[in-house]
């Protein structure tokens, strides 16, 4: 049986922030950085398929489309993998991203089952919905970093929220609180608070899975 230690009180809400706080500061550059590679892809999409007069609805255009997609998705997850790398202080290279391909779809299998479950949770009832939503936050992410398939994925998500949750609803309000308090500072506290917040759910992962080693 895996072991786990005791987390102290206001660990979730005061020291995975600290925490995500200290990284932001240090790296900084390499976070903006990678946060801004989505963006890039999609104004290359769309200059792409202006310059070569792709047009809609044509067999070349969904071609285009699906390429873009699935291209978009190991990006993504690309993203959450160079995170990771971050808050673990290794360096974010191109295998950051490649490495995702072999796990798309594990990935993309995961993401539908997640989301049935939780939809079937708020059909059922409101609590449902939102106690699988807590139970199973990082499912992708175990996908990513472990290469889990989708229904061991599901399983170790549970297994880490087990006897936390009210703990992570915490986390989260304070989650949803900081962002919040960014759009108030003139949107432009977003341009942290975002960034912030990738990194605090990060952190907060790398703490859970340690505390099972």
């Amino acid at each position: 049986m895996t072991e786990t230690t005791e987390i102290p009180n206001g660990l979730f809400i005061g020291n995975t922030i600290r925490e995500a706080w200290r990284i932001f500061k240090e790296d900084w550059i390499t976070i903006y950085t990678v946060f801004i590679l989505p963006w890039l892809l999609v104004a290359a999409y769309t200059y792409a398929q202006s310059a070569f007069n792709i047009e809609e609805g044509s067999s070349v255009y969904w071609v285009w489309y699906v390429a873009y997609i699935l291209f978009s998705m190991v990006i993504g997850m690309g993203v959450t993998n160079a995170f990771l790398s971050i808050t673990r202080g290794k360096k974010v290279t191109m295998e950051t991203f490649t490495s995702m391909l072999p796990r798309v779809f594990n990935y993309l299998a995961a993401q539908f089952l997640m989301l049935l479950i939780i939809f079937g949770g708020f059909i059922l009832f409101i609590i449902p919905g939102l106690i699988f939503s807590i139970k199973y936050m990082f499912t992708l992410y175990l996908v990513i970093d472990k290469g889990m398939g989708p229904i061991e994925a599901l399983k170790a998500s549970g297994k880490l929220t087990d006897g936390i949750k009210w703990d992570l609803v915490g986390f989260m309000a304070a989650i949803i609180i900081l962002m919040y308090s960014g759009i108030l500072a003139l949107v432009v506290g977003l341009l942290v608070t975002i960034p912030l917040m990738t990194v605090a759910c990060i952190v907060l992962y790398n703490m859970l899975i340690n505390r099972q080693k």
